[in-house]
């Protein structure tokens, strides 16, 4: 491994970077006043004596370090960056620290978070008003296609999904799977999360991977207040999921009433046929759900002649 040569070759650099995790602040101020050593070196791990020092939180020689001219930005073996460490610990304190030295706060490490991310994860919404007043980029999607937004809408974390609304988050981003913020708020039944997106213009239409969209979600986990919410502000009632089936038929097939009834309420196509041609109607009927059968042909629901 390259960083093997700051280790094993410069004994001076070894004894500098060993100080910086002991905290011995004196022999780190000795080691930086000797002009011997090099203050971006790294260990076998790729820390430098920044990382190390934010590891363990030691503010002090952090302090030291960038007055020393370190680098904040340099990565180790697993792509973390000296701010990254910090969020990881939740120390606002050093966090605005590397930002007024210059962190780059948009790095991703080696699965593609960035200090942002990890942040929303943890739930530190003093560290994510930090981090967008410094310049963030709020969009930027790991691995998988998530965003910090769609982190937040997915632990239901409705203040950092506002903070992050507030910073100008784009709404509609899609993940690997097509979820969206909205999406993920729905499939959590968190209704407060799905009305903050919904009133700041969420699309409320998006399907995911497998043809869902929030109201499809909503509908199959029972969630009524979003099902009625998701109507009232106006989602497509009709959409087909990859089974050609609609938000009706999950609810049908479920034994869902009341939402059955704000579907039929709401104007929803009764006599849409999924792939195997069968409408909500059929569905319900071979589920034996006799109130439901009866609630859709009060509205105009048919068999199959």
């Amino acid at each position: 491994m390259a960083f093997l040569s700051n280790l094993f070759g410069k004994d001076n650099n070894h004894e500098f970077l060993n100080a910086c995790r002991l905290g011995q602040i004196e022999n780190v101020e000795r080691f930086l006043k000797s002009n011997q050593i090099d203050i971006n070196s790294q260990d076998e791990y790729g820390k430098t004596a920044l990382i190390c020092a934010t590891d363990l939180g030691y503010k002090d020689i952090l302090e030291l370090l960038i007055k020393g001219g370190a680098n904040p930005n340099i990565q180790e073996e697993n792509g973390n960056t000296a701010l990254i460490c910090a969020v990881e610990i939740g120390r606002v304190d050093i966090v605005e620290l590397l930002i007024k030295s210059g962190a780059d706060l948009n790095i991703q490490d080696k699965n593609g978070e960035t200090a942002l991310r990890i942040t929303v994860k943890i739930g530190n919404k003093h560290i994510v008003e930090l981090l967008i007043e410094g310049g963030a980029d709020l969009n930027i999607q790991n691995k998988n296609g998530d965003t910090a937004l769609i982190c937040a809408a997915d632990r239901g974390l409705k203040d950092i999904v506002e903070l992050l609304i507030e910073g100008g988050a784009d709404l509609n981003i899609q993940t690997k799977s097509h979820n969206t913020a909205l999406n993920a708020a729905a499939k959590l039944k968190r209704k407060d999360v799905v009305e903050l997106l919904i009133n700041s213009g969420a699309d409320l239409n998006v399907q995911d991977k497998k043809g869902k969209t929030a109201l499809i979600c909503a509908a199959d986990i029972e969630s009524k207040d979003i099902v009625e919410l998701l109507i009232k502000s106006g989602a497509n009632l009709n959409i087909q999921d990859e089974h050609g089936k609609t938000a009706l038929m999950y609810s049908a097939q479920t034994g869902y009433k009341d939402v059955v009834e704000l579907l039929i309420k709401g104007g929803a196509d009764l006599n849409i046929q999924e792939e195997n041609s069968n409408t909500a109607l059929e569905i319900a009927a071979k589920m034996e759900f006799k109130n439901i059968v009866e609630l859709l042909i009060r509205g105009g629901g048919s068999f199959r002649s």
